[in-house]
């Protein structure tokens, strides 16, 4: 039988013997369909983390590469990471300057901004509080800090030592824009100073709140004058035009830069300073790989039994079909498109059931039941997106998985000779 003819006859085969078991077939499909779902489901379920708490992340605070001095951290543990103490003492000379140079070097980065952390003691009329200084160059805070918005006031400008509170700040001193603060620190050779500073606004950034803590950002002029280190920062962050998705690369060619000429400077990209941000999105695509592991082992397991129940139960006929011309490959054919069969249906069910649980989440959101997941998901709730890459890739995959189970009892099948077939009962 041509080879053109043979497919359809084949697939309509596999299709009535399918039929004869039909609650049989029926449970490994929906089994399938329900396992694709979850898969789908918990795609859309990463991809929403990573935009409620990644971006914003890279977008007001982590930047898509930092550049640091290659010994900030030599009384630490020696090791610069998110959690090292706040290092003044060991800082970039002339970033404004350092930031033009990093741009000659890779023109895949953008813009650039100074930041110097300070941990002081903030205070405004009776009430004072413990609180971090985020010193931002404000001249260039729109191009690399995009997400970093207020909600009542406005943003400073450069000289006129301005400050941004968060809500916490607000609250807890009792202050808003427009009133004057001070803020007690100790310098990089540890003398006691203070700033007076002007809040300007209250900003926020969406799908971190709760993050900010005690956080304040504020002019880098008045967090070098605190800390008597004129034209100095703790950390250079550099935006990419690319969303930050060859920050690997832009990190590995500055540091092979900086090596090469002797630069006392080291990079790293947001992945590897993330830190509390891509915590729970990394504690996430790890369940989801185990989960999406564990779905393919039980939808192989379910098609494997479904078609080795039904070898066996046709041993005669397969053996009736070889006796009557049919070849080897025909016989493989049938039990492949059975397994191909199920796979489909089960896809294609699945991918539905998925697109639907993802369109209803996307309006009523999926809720945090703990204050750990409310960290995680930047907010009480979490609003995945549906998106044809997370709907089409875990079905495709399990229709091809379905497809490999089957191979097994299909190739035993086909091999099995006419005449033992004819005498099994």
């Amino acid at each position: 039988m041509p080879a053109r003819a043979a497919t359809p006859f084949i697939l309509r085969l596999a299709f009535r013997n399918l039929s004869r078991h039909r609650r049989r077939t029926a449970l490994t499909i929906f089994a399938l369909a329900f396992g694709i779902a979850l898969m789908v489901l918990g795609q859309a379920w990463t991809d929403a983390m990573e935009r409620a708490v990644v971006d914003p992340a890279k977008n007001a605070t982590l930047g898509h590469v930092q550049v640091y001095r290659a010994d900030a951290a030599a009384d630490e543990t020696g090791e610069i990471s998110f959690i090292m103490p706040q290092n003044n003492y060991r800082l970039i000379q002339n970033p404004v300057q350092f930031i033009k140079e990093a741009q000659g070097l890779d023109p895949r980065i953008e813009s650039g901004l100074s930041r110097l952390m300070v941990g002081a003691l903030l205070s405004f009329k009776e009430t004072t509080m413990d609180g971090v200084l985020i010193g931002i160059d404000p001249s260039a805070r729109a191009a690399t800090y995009p997400d970093l918005s207020v909600i009542s006031g406005r943003h400073f400008e450069p000289g006129e030592g301005g400050v941004l509170i968060n809500r916490g700040v607000a609250r807890k001193l009792g202050i808003g824009p427009g009133d004057d603060m001070v803020a007690l620190g100790t310098t990089s050779d540890g003398r006691l100073n203070g700033v007076k500073l002007r809040v300007t606004g209250v900003y926020t950034i969406k799908g971190l709140e709760a993050y900010e803590w005690g956080s304040c950002y504020a002019d880098i002029a008045s967090v070098q004058a605190l800390l008597d280190v004129p034209d100095q920062a703790g950390v250079v962050i550099l935006r990419l035009g690319d969303g930050g998705r060859e920050s690997d690369a832009v990190r590995d060619r500055l540091n092979a830069a900086f090596q090469a000429k002797g630069t006392n400077a080291l990079a790293f990209t947001w992945k590897d300073m993330g830190g509390p941000f891509i915590g729970g999105m990394l504690v996430t695509n790890f369940i989801a790989t185990i989960m999406n592991f564990v779905m393919g082992v039980i939808v192989a397991a379910g098609v494997l039994n479904t078609v080795l129940m039904a070898t066996f139960e046709r041993t005669r006929e397969m053996g009736t079909m070889r006796a009557m011309g049919a070849r080897k490959l025909d016989v493989l054919g049938v039990f492949l498109s059975e397994g191909f069969l199920i796979g489909l249906f089960g896809a294609a069910l699945g991918a539905l059931l998925g697109a639907a649980t993802i369109v209803f989440f996307s309006q009523y959101g999926i809720p945090a039941f703990s204050e750990a997941q409310k960290y995680t998901y930047g907010g009480d709730r979490l609003y995945p997106m549906l998106k044809l890459m997370d709907v089409v890739r875990p079905p495709a995959i399990m229709l091809a998985v379905s497809v490999l189970a089957a191979f097994i009892p299909s190739f035993s099948a086909a091999r099995t000779r006419p005449a033992e077939s004819l005498r099994y009962v």
